[in-house]
């Protein structure tokens, strides 16, 4: 089994950002993103939520069309997704973890801060892929390719959750 990783990190307030977002809002987001994906990614049709217990959602999510499918996974994948949620609203950090069903692929997204208190955002991915030889040039060009879509995703995340916030949605 090959697992391609990929990771990216983005400040979710730089310089100018307007309005900024404090992390219990950003951490609101990520925990509607765990429920309701398809506001937050274009690719993702439908979610339905199978169980939720507020820490550990198990959910159905549905690509649009195919087009933008988890690697390996298909159209359609049944996931768990865990929270590790801040201590506090300050307190600096929390984890979301995506484990698809059935498949050795998974997604953490991670808040943290940096040394004067500033928000990171960081998506790291760990793609189960079967069909490809570990280290052959089709690893190395998935790997590209996923690293290229990882920072997408995150800086996607952020503005998301910015316009939610001037919206008064979180």
């Amino acid at each position: 089994m090959t697992i391609i990783y990929a990771a990216a990190t983005a400040p979710v307030n730089p310089p100018g950002a307007s309005p900024v977002i404090n992390l219990k809002q950003l951490w609101a987001a990520l925990e509607l993103k765990a429920r309701e994906p398809q506001l937050f990614l274009a690719v993702i049709d439908t979610c339905e939520v199978l169980e939720d217990d507020g820490h550990r959602v198990l959910r159905e999510v549905k690509f649009s069309g195919g087009v933008g499918m988890a690697p390996i996974i298909g159209p359609k994948v049944q996931e768990v997704v865990t929270h590790m949620a801040p201590l506090t609203d300050d307190a600096g950090s929390g984890v979301e973890t995506f484990k698809p069903i059935g498949n050795a692929s998974k997604v953490l997204n991670i808040v943290s801060t940096g040394p004067e208190g500033e928000l990171f955002l960081t998506f790291t991915f760990e793609w189960e892929h079967d069909e490809i030889q570990e280290g052959s040039d089709e690893a190395v060009k998935k790997q590209k390719q996923y690293q290229d879509t990882a920072p997408k995703g995150v800086v996607g995340m952020i503005n998301a959750t910015r316009r939610m916030v001037k919206r008064g949605k979180l």
